[in-house]
């Protein structure tokens, strides 16, 4: 293997020397100090690779796919409770079975059939963001839960205290919390995971055993909901309705069928988690974004109001008419890729790339930060602009995952943070509050570590921009 990469330790190999907290910080700068875009290390005896760069990425993970579409042993989520979930499941006939459910649900042209959905729900959080601002952050995060609720298990959220909504934001907690996956003692020593607390003296483990409940929780409660639902002839349209029925029917007629009702709680679950956390924080990162380039924003205002005039509000149709406001949601996922080092790929057969060797069994990580950040790309990386695209850089890559691995929700999310940006544009003014010497309490973007990034709590003034605005929400607003 090739030398590419920092020196190691006997035994341990690079386990306690690449850092548990944001290693992909620290794997930029090893990019740099060697002059490549792919780094090698060993940890256990074990190969692992990070690519660095979107065209390493994409000549392994994509052209390569089928050789890089294995995972490792995530044996820290597995004791949260992730084990039947498509971005864990290892490659096999399950893996095949859940990336064909999910992403037949979820492709472009199926995800134009959620529109309506998803306008009602972000409509409706704008219009509550109006009606109590102070509690903006929580009816950001109540919008989102509510479109995967619909669209996964029919299930809809009425109240601001909605048991939903908490079980998102633990969950949320659980996984963001857990660290880096295949990174723990515990994904090489799987042995521990038999080991009483004390003994064991891991953290990962003990987070992972006490938060296991909140993931059981939230494929366990909208399932048992909208179960009783379809036995009471009730349930609204949802995949897991979809699904369910395509399974009794089956039984019912004597004929096979390729999924379980295991397969299709597992599936459910993961739109439900991946789909409203991801959307939320992105969602966070845009408005803070904008908070932080007020420039930026007031050029959106100026696009929208041009556009859609005073007298509606924005719809999926008006997204082509709409360029600065698409460019400035792609910066947004480049700015801050709440994946940053990715759910790592595992090779099946040894490999190479530019000369050099990967063994069979490799554990790869793409480096989504170092692909957004990188300067022979991208002009002022750490600047958000949207103009950039106008310019000619390129949308940004990554932050969505790679090959056989990338996230099938991705135009699902790119719609809902669109449509709730679109609103709240038009028809909101949000600022920092001011200091009692009358400046803004600015702050800048934190993210917390782990598999999924969020951002850190920040403070913000929500109000409508005019009162014709506000009568405006409520009366486009479905109930």
């Amino acid at each position: 293997m090739s030398k590419l990469g920092p020196p190691g330790e006997p035994f341990f190999g690079h386990f306690r020397v690449v850092p548990y907290s944001n290693p992909q910080f620290r794997y930029i700068e090893w990019g740099k100090e060697y002059n490549s875009d792919v780094l090698f290390f060993n940890v256990f005896g074990k190969p692992v690779v990070v690519l660095n760069s979107v065209e390493a990425a994409e000549e392994l993970l994509e052209k390569k796919g089928a050789n890089f579409q294995d995972r490792p042993r995530f044996v820290m989520f597995e004791v949260m409770g992730w084990g039947v979930t498509l971005t864990f499941l290892r490659n096999g006939p399950r893996f095949r079975l859940h990336r064909k459910l999910i992403q037949s649900t979820f492709t472009q042209s199926a995800c134009k059939t959620y529109r309506t959905v998803q306008t009602e729900e972000m409509r409706r959080a704008v219009r509550d963001i109006l009606d109590r601002p102070s509690k903006w952050e929580m009816l950001i995060r109540k919008g989102t839960v509510a479109i995967v609720l619909r669209l996964g298990f029919g299930v809809r959220v009425h109240d601001d205290d909605d048991e939903y909504i908490k079980m998102a934001d633990e969950a949320n907690y659980a996984t963001t919390q857990g660290g880096t996956p295949a990174s723990t003692i515990g994904d090489h020593f799987p042995i521990i995971t038999y080991l009483p607390n004390w003994l064991a003296r891991s953290a990962p483990l003990k987070h992972a055993r006490d938060w296991g409940w909140a993931i059981r929780k939230i494929h366990e409660t909208a399932w048992n909901s909208t179960m009783k639902e379809i036995e009471a002839g009730n349930a609204e349209p949802s995949f897991m309705k979809t699904y369910l029925e395509r399974y009794n029917q089956s039984l019912a007629t004597g004929q096979p069928c390729e999924h379980t009702p295991i397969d299709i709680q597992g599936a459910a679950g993961a739109i439900f988690i991946a789909g409203g956390n991801t959307t939320w924080s992105t969602i966070m990162v845009c408005i803070l974004q904008l908070l932080l380039n007020p420039s930026v924003k007031a050029k959106a205002i100026a696009e929208i109001d041009a556009v859609i005039g005073s007298s509606r509000l924005p719809t999926f149709e008006d997204q082509d008419s709409l360029p600065y406001l698409n460019n400035l949601i792609q910066e947004t996922f480049r700015i801050a890729p709440l994946s940053p080092v990715g759910v790592p790929h595992k090779s099946i057969a040894p490999d190479n790339y530019k000369g050099y060797y990967i063994p069979a069994g490799s554990i790869v990580y793409a480096n989504a930060r170092a692909m957004t950040l990188d300067s022979t790309v991208y002009a002022s990386p750490s600047q958000f602009d949207p103009d950039r695209y106008t310019h000619g850089e390129p949308y940004p890559k990554g932050h969505f995952g790679f090959g056989r691995r990338a996230c099938p929700g991705r135009y699902l999310a790119a719609n809902s943070v669109y449509i709730f940006m679109a609103t709240l544009l038009a028809t909101t003014d949000f600022a920092f509050p001011k200091s009692e010497a009358g400046l803004p309490k600015a702050r800048e973007l934190g993210l917390s570590n782990g598999l999924s990034s969020h951002p850190e709590s920040y403070e913000c003034i929500m109000k409508p921009r005019s009162e014709e605005k506000r009568l405006l929400v409520i009366s486009g607003t479905a109930i």
